[in-house]
């Protein structure tokens, strides 16, 4: 029995276009669980950050300060993360805004 070179070609083409359909679903899923990891994770930081903004509201620059740097997980690089400029704490990417050297508002 002959095998025809155009019926090898169809089935490889046809192997081809199922492994690139299922290539294709397998990132949209992957892609939609990344999706909402991120979004969760989002959540929870702006509920982190509502919290610590509600609870230090009204403290100065330096009571802030003090508890970023006693508060944090790994003492040695707290230093490096944290920078004070005029009416701004940025400890990482968190900005610490105050007016009258008070807490108003923390943003992410």
């Amino acid at each position: 029995m002959k095998i025809n070179k155009s019926f090898i070609l169809i089935i490889a083409l046809i192997l081809v276009i199922i492994y690139l359909a299922y290539s294709v679903v397998d990132k949209s899923i992957t892609l939609s669980y990344s999706n909402q990891g991120c979004e969760s994770a989002r959540a929870d930081i702006d509920n982190v950050i509502s919290l610590i903004e509600r609870e230090w509201r009204g403290m100065d620059m330096e009571q802030i300060a003090y508890k970023l740097k006693n508060s944090s997980i790994n003492k040695k690089a707290v230093n490096s993360q944290i920078k004070m400029e005029n009416d701004l704490i940025w400890y990482g990417d968190v900005r610490f805004i105050f007016s009258s050297d008070r807490l108003v508002k923390v943003e992410y």
